[in-house]
């Protein structure tokens, strides 16, 4: 009889967990390099360089080169293929120069694998010069030659012994060869994204990092839109939190989470930062990019909630890893915000955000009222022939409407010489006296105060939104019949709000059909019968293009059908990247389509799209979302003229002869 001491259980890792720790980790171009680049860092490298493939042509690869201070052979065994092997635990926190240490867990080595088949690593020890040249074949490591444990042979193509002589050429090369990425690499996209990751790198003098032999660039902030406001340099005296200190640089030093400190810096821009992944709060561990960029998870009803699209910062929080849990994601774009520690600067920041946000408000409403007093001459004559008091109570209501911030100094006017001739006329004087006293004004609140007024009836309000139901209705109809036509085209191209709010200044854009067409074949979709009767649609505002496929009603979706979408995406980036003078910057795919959440394995998939700006969102919920939103604005419309019986009537019609709220409604059926 076998003993229980004589039995024995082996852990077996099979090749395919490759997949895990380096494909899905890190599949766009600059979250793979990134990691090479920080694996630099650790190895106290001064100068890191990328070189990146003009074009993805057969033969095309990425190179990325450190002088740092390289691995013998032993090195490259014991260190480099020791999977998970945390550099922390057995040589501590810092490099031998003392730096502090980005790796921790031991398979960013993997990441070049998220964008390439073939990992060729050359290196050259600072200590003995030994020079070892070896490659990585995903195919193979992902074959079932690796399914059990033991050592597995590694091709090594050059092995030289120690030569003093060669230790001066120190440092690692690794080439990414068999590219398996279709979008073409932009150069000054690729760093200024490379500048986000290692803003606070760059500024360490000892530290250099090129892009096809160009620096990467000094200014992280959105390129071309001036800092209007910098905190913590902005504050006054009575304004700065307490044990706050401001360093002659202009970053705030303050202590979160049991003393630990942090540094940061947040600045509102002149103007709304176009690119949304520019827009929030970055947060960095040592000087490399920890939380992409967010707002503290902060919910709607913020007062100054608009200067969100104006605010950009950096935090540096290295205590966050230094924790004994790690809470950094594998790919270093999120912190788990629910681990205590980190929690507690989750609160410090949404505490803080509040605060400036509101500040942002009070300052940009200041600066504009001085702005507008100024112009207010082309109404000092009408003013002046008013009653002194009655001439206070109307300057005072017109800087109330100037100080919101989605009034521009045009549509001020217009209502500046609407108020005026009311108020000349005798009319809505009590309206504009409500307006004079109070002491902040949102657009929203405008709406209540001026729905009576012949500028903005609520009528006329009312009968737009009803518009808009209309419309909604009429698209769902032809979902619920399963149409889908040139007319649910010209339905989406002629009303962009119906897919989001921020689309509404979009237009159909037609100088990329050529290139639409290309990728669509290219990718498969033409081709496929599944894709047949779908609709496709470009549309663009500015810089920024919205891809838009609409697949048939009733399709469940399957995952051939998500990886034939993403690479129609990705062709069309790369050549509409190549067309430079088509001027977009900002390319959004999105997919509407039945059943996408019927498959619990595809919903990781869904999530590494929408980071990579390709969305994907049911035709039941799209609709659902429009209708709500409009039907919530009707009632309160209907709340604000209750005594007009034509809004009541329209209203009537969309939420029920009882006028009962959309809100009301939810509440009613769980009740």
């Amino acid at each position: 009889m076998t003993s229980t001491q004589e039995k024995k259980l082996r852990l077996s890792f099979h090749g395919r967990i490759i997949d895990s720790l380096g494909i899905q980790m890190y599949q766009s171009p600059v979250a793979a390099v990134a990691e090479l680049i920080a694996n630099g860092w650790d190895a106290d490298a001064t100068e890191v360089s990328v070189a990146l493939p003009e074009d993805k042509g057969e033969g095309a690869e990425i190179v990325v080169q450190d002088n740092g201070t390289g691995m013998t052979f032993a090195d490259c065994q014991d260190r480099y293929l020791n999977v998970g092997r945390n550099r922390r635990l057995t040589e501590g926190a810092k490099s031998q120069n003392g730096r502090p240490l980005l790796g921790r867990k031991g398979i960013g080595k993997f990441a070049g694998f998220g964008i390439a088949r073939i990992v060729e690593i050359d290196t050259v020890s600072a200590t003995t010069g030994e020079r070892t040249v070896f490659v990585l074949d995903l195919d193979k490591l992902r074959s079932e030659e690796f399914v059990v444990s033991g050592d597995k042979e590694i091709e090594v193509l050059l092995a030289e012994g120690p030569d003093d002589g060669r230790r001066s050429f120190r440092g690692t090369r690794v080439r990414l060869r068999a590219l398996i990425f279709n979008r073409r690499i932009g150069a000054e996209s690729f760093a200024r994204s490379m500048a986000r990751r290692f803003v606070l790198a760059r500024q360490a003098a000892t530290f250099r990092v090129t892009i096809n032999g160009v620096e990467l660039p000094e200014q992280a902030d959105p390129i071309g839109n001036k800092i209007e406001f910098s905190f913590p340099e902005a504050y006054t005296d009575d304004e700065k939190p307490e044990g706050l200190s401001i360093t002659a640089d202009g970053w705030g030093h303050e202590k979160v989470a049991d003393g630990e400190e942090i540094e940061w810096q947040l600045n509102f821009t002149e103007k709304p930062i176009g690119e949304e992944e520019l827009r929030g709060v970055a947060i960095y561990c040592g000087v490399k990019l920890a939380q992409a960029p967010f707002f503290f998870l902060l919910s709607g009803g913020l007062a100054g909630q608009h200067g969100q699209q104006y605010l950009t910062g950096r935090i540096r929080a290295d205590y966050l890893d230094r924790l004994a849990a790690d809470i950094i994601t594998t790919e270093r774009q999120r912190i788990n915000w629910e681990e205590e520690t980190a929690g507690r600067l989750l609160d410090w920041g949404q505490e803080r955000l509040k605060q400036l946000l509101a500040l942002w408000q009070s300052r940009r409403a200041g600066e504009k009222i001085r702005a507008i007093e100024a112009r207010l001459s082309n109404f000092s004559r009408r003013i002046e022939r008013l009653k002194p008091s009655e001439a206070k109570v109307v300057k005072r209501a017109l800087l109330r409407i100037a100080a919101i911030p989605a009034i521009d100094q045009s549509q001020f006017e217009d209502l500046a010489g609407a108020v005026l001739t009311a108020w000349e006329g005798g009319r809505l004087r009590d309206i504009i006296e409500q307006v004079s006293r109070m002491e902040t004004m949102d657009a929203d609140v405008l709406v209540s105060v001026l729905s009576e007024h012949q500028v903005l009836t609520a009528l006329h309000v009312a009968e737009a939104v009803k518009l808009k139901l209309d419309v909604v209705d009429g698209l769902r109809r032809r979902i619920a019949s399963r149409e889908l036509e040139n007319a649910v085209r010209d339905y989406i191209a002629d009303n962009p709000w119906l897919i989001s709010p921020k689309w509404d200044t979009f237009q159909v854009e037609r100088r990329i059909k050529d290139l639409v067409a290309e990728a669509l074949q290219e990718s498969g979709i033409s081709d496929d019968i599944d894709w047949k009767g779908r609709v496709d649609l470009a549309l663009s505002s500015g810089s920024q293009l919205l891809i838009l496929e609409f697949m048939r009603p009733g399709l469940t979706v399957d995952r051939n059908h998500i990886d034939r979408f993403q690479r129609y995406v990705d062709i069309l980036r790369a050549r509409i990247d190549a067309n430079t003078a088509l001027g977009f910057r900002d390319i959004t795919g999105l997919l509407v389509a039945d059943n996408l959440h019927r498959r619990p394995e595809d919903q990781k998939a869904f999530e590494r799209m929408a980071a990579d700006g390709m969305l994907c969102e049911e035709w039941r919920v799209l609709l659902d979302q429009a209708e709500a939103q409009w039907k919530d604005f009707l009632f309160v419309l209907a709340e604000r003229a209750p005594e007009d019986d034509r809004v009541k009537a329209l209203v009537t019609s969309e939420v029920g002869a009882e006028g009962v709220s959309p809100e009301d409604e939810k509440k009613g059926d769980g009740a």
